[in-house]
């Protein structure tokens, strides 16, 4: 009987589209880097009482990516308060927006179960986020009307206010909850397309070969994972040295019980360890493409046990798992069954 390998043949159902998903959480994030990109543009404004005062030209721009963002603070001594008047003009000196921002700044000390400290909390600034009719130049216009301490007394002014423009400001939580819920979309996407198929049979056998046979073919491929484990009968120092590789075989049948695929290859062998316990295990994976759909019976054989070291590994479980309709997202290797090998 023939033996069939793995070289040469690739599975020519590949779904590549779903892999497109995982870029769409990066379009929220690009558009949070590029508004990162910009450096704001800063203004500086030292208000007497009574007095308006001009900031210097700076431009506001009417595009798809963001709003525009001003934002002003002013800097008032602790324990007072503020009233400032704000106007936003465009090129031509008119008046486009006007508001009145009422600010306080306090501070004190606290003690308590011997322990004292200080606090400060304030609310002298605001931020304002618009979208002009058209982009162009623009200044703000800022009077102080009062400054105040915690008596209601007049302080020493003038007042410094700074200020910042930003062109394309974005809500940057929202774009971050964007992109997670789309990451998540996309791994449902993924799940449907690679993770699911027409049919799943598991055999788990206490001997070193199993076998499954099911009704099986179609679009898509066929799925094989076996997975292995041998110990030690009894307690034993770990390995000093790694197992060899083991030869497993399959054995691909039809209903008529005609040989359709005999394969033999040497699988690698791993050593692990938890606790004190050492095993020696297997995981492979095999795809077919089964050239019609029908009844099948699929044999896995492994060897029964391991000699490593005078030690003797003998087999504990061997489970063997049959997926029918399985897609992938990468070509991989594939045993094609291409006709009847005569004998049972």
């Amino acid at each position: 009987m023939g033996s069939s390998s793995l070289g040469g043949r690739r599975d020519p159902a590949v779904l590549l589209w779903p892999l497109a998903s995982l870029l769409l959480p990066l379009l929220p994030l690009m558009v949070l880097l590029v508004s990162a990109l910009e450096w704001p543009r800063r203004l500086v404004m030292v208000v007497p009482e009574g007095q308006r005062v001009l900031s210097a030209p700076f431009e506001l721009q009417d595009g798809w990516l963001g709003s525009p963002r001003l934002a002003l603070t002013a800097e008032i001594p602790p324990n007072s308060t503020i009233e400032l008047d704000v106007a936003l003009l465009d090129g031509n000196g008119r008046t486009v927006l006007t508001l009145t921002k009422d600010g306080w700044r306090a501070s004190g000390t606290w003690a308590e179960e011997g322990e004292s400290g200080t606090w400060e909390e304030d609310d002298a600034g605001l931020a304002l986020a618009m979208r002009p009719g058209q982009s162009g130049r623009f200044q703000l216009a800022v009077q102080l009307q009062d400054l105040l301490d915690e008596a209601g007394q007049p302080l020493p002014n003038p007042v410094v206010v700074r200020g910042s423009v930003s062109n394309h400001s974005v809500d940057a939580p929202l774009l971050w909850f964007t992109a997670l819920l789309t990451l998540a979309l996309a791994q449902v996407l993924l799940l449907a397309c690679y993770g699911v198929s027409r049919g799943r049979w598991v055999q788990r056998s206490q001997q070193a070969s199993a076998a499954i046979r099911c009704e099986a073919g179609g679009p898509g491929l066929l799925r094989l994972v076996v997975v292995a484990r041998w110990e030690l009968p009894h307690d034993n120092p770990p390995l000093g040295q790694p197992p060899d590789p083991a030869a497993l075989e399959l054995r691909v049948s039809d209903a008529q019980g005609r040989i359709r695929l005999q394969h033999r290859e040497m699988v690698a062998v791993a050593h692990r360890s938890n606790d004190g316990d050492h095993w020696l295990s297997v995981r492979h994976t095999l795809h077919l493409r089964l050239p019609e759909r029908g009844s099948y019976r699929f044999r896995l054989q492994l060897p029964e046990e391991f000699r490593v070291d005078g030690d003797t590994w003998d087999i504990e479980w061997l489970q063997l798992s049959v997926e029918d309709g399985r897609m992938t997202a990468w070509p991989v290797s594939v045993l094609p069954l291409d006709g009847a090998v005569e004998g049972r």
